[in-house]
């Protein structure tokens, strides 16, 4: 749903997202997932340019939902104040962020391009709430105006990017700092056996 009032863009990112094709790591997994990032909403108004209210937050936990549930064997969604003692099937904890949100306006590119970059976060703990990783992801998407318009084009690109960004961290997960080390060490020693 995107809605348009005065010199001002507002438009909540609204979409389903594919459920990722992969082989699950053998991990249960716990989720939590910050309010900073299921109630986030960018507001931004470049120069010459109509005010932008982007609201992302419900799209965020969708987007996770469908990449955790298909990257790890189980996954448990957590409270914030969720004892995590109450769930010793965990293997680890993973919490996102996202840090950064910018865009670029077709004015601004002097192109016909909307461009949309995320920066995320995504931290693993142990259980016990020591840090395996703290690993940033950055994502891109790019949409052409001429068909579109601006707001289904910003959403577009907004859309592409959070894909972008799931793609970056089903394929570079098990290589983030300290993953393969503290959490999947027998995934090290079969590859060396391999070799």
């Amino acid at each position: 749903m995107i809605t348009v009032a005065g010199c001002s863009q507002s438009m909540t990112v609204q979409t389903g997202f594919p459920t990722p094709v992969l082989e699950p790591l053998p991990l249960v997994m716990g989720i939590r997932y910050p309010d900073s990032l299921t109630d986030f909403v960018h507001q931004e108004a470049p120069p010459l340019e109509a005010e932008w209210t982007i609201r992302l937050g419900a799209a965020n936990q969708l987007l996770f939902d469908k990449l955790f549930g298909a990257m790890f064997v189980e996954t448990v969604v957590l409270d914030q104040e969720a004892d995590v003692a109450a769930h010793p099937e965990l293997d680890a904890v993973i919490e996102p962020t996202l840090e950064e949100f910018e865009f670029s306006l077709p004015r601004q590119s002097q192109t016909d391009q909307y461009a949309v970059w995320l920066r995320y976060n995504v931290r693993v703990y142990t259980p016990d709430g020591e840090l395996i990783s703290n690993w940033p992801v950055t994502a891109y998407g790019q949409v052409g105006a001429k068909k579109l318009g601006a707001e289904k084009s910003m959403q577009q690109a907004t859309v592409l990017a959070m894909r972008d960004a799931a793609a970056n961290i089903a394929v570079g997960f098990i290589n983030a700092p300290g993953i393969k080390d503290k959490l999947l060490p027998q995934t090290s020693d079969d590859n060396d056996e391999q070799t």
